[in-house]
């Protein structure tokens, strides 16, 4: 099996809600063995649910990722950067409203969104990253580059077509920045996805100012009833940033 889908098998294994599901199977498993341990059990995965499903709770947890502030482009210089570096964030496939060609995600927009915003008022080239997960699909980099020229009217000078991580990107965008005298970019991606992209990429020998886009943490919570009661956004909220936890843990011990 290929390693990447390995990757993503484990990884849904161990978020949210897939780990609690498989935690209350376990426990009624457990029913005429051991009560009070399959009771305990039963009883915390339901609370963690609880707790991530919460508003309060995810933007507590984004706030813990989101330590890079937004960028103030009119502070940018932009004789000092040679390109903007914008992470893919994977695709709708084969789109049929759209003639069935590969479409980015709601993530992935608004990355490309945000890099072409970044262009018109920097005049930086743009860099894309991202290959493709199975040799017969588009490398995401080629299909970012389509968006970004024929919706944002945006200029693609560079195309990194072989990653297929976050760690990949890095690597593989340094070797292509090699070769065009790249040594300092604008590198966009979400928010609380910055921490392991800034990583990724100083690592690599990259030099990257962070331009995040997306804040999650950043909304204050209002007076209505429903700023505080559970909902599937904020458990998909506390998904995101308990991946990218476990992401930078990984890295930081792998590399």
């Amino acid at each position: 099996m290929d390693e990447m889908l390995i990757r993503a098998f484990l990884k849904a294994l161990v978020m949210p809600p897939t780990i609690n599901i498989i935690i209350i199977v376990g426990a009624l498993l457990l029913l005429r063995r051991r009560r009070g341990f399959q009771f305990l059990l039963i009883v915390l995965s339901l609370l963690s649910l609880l707790l991530l499903s919460l508003p309060p709770v995810s933007r507590f947890l984004a706030s813990q990722l989101e330590r890079y502030p937004a960028l103030v482009w009119q502070e940018v210089n932009p004789e000092n950067y040679q390109a903007i570096v914008v992470l893919g964030a994977g695709r709708y496939r084969q789109a049929p409203e759209y003639g069935g060609v590969d479409m980015p995600t709601n993530l992935g927009l608004e990355r490309l969104h945000y890099a072409a915003y970044l262009q018109r008022k920097t005049g930086l080239p743009i860099m894309v990253t991202g290959g493709a997960w199975r040799n017969d699909f588009t490398p995401e980099a080629e299909f970012m580059a389509r968006v970004l020229e024929r919706d944002f009217k945006s200029t693609v000078k560079w195309q990194e077509k072989r990653s297929r991580t976050t760690w990949e990107n890095a690597l593989y965008s340094m070797q292509l920045a090699g070769q065009h005298d790249i040594k300092r970019v604008l590198l966009v991606t979400h928010a609380w996805h910055m921490p392991r992209a800034v990583y990724s990429f100083e690592q690599a020998g990259l030099d990257v100012t962070p331009a995040p886009t997306m804040f999650k943490s950043i909304h204050l919570l209002g007076t209505s009833f429903y700023d505080y009661v559970p909902n599937m956004n904020s458990l998909q909220t506390s998904t995101y940033m308990l991946h990218e936890m476990l992401g930078v843990l990984w890295y930081r011990f792998s590399s």
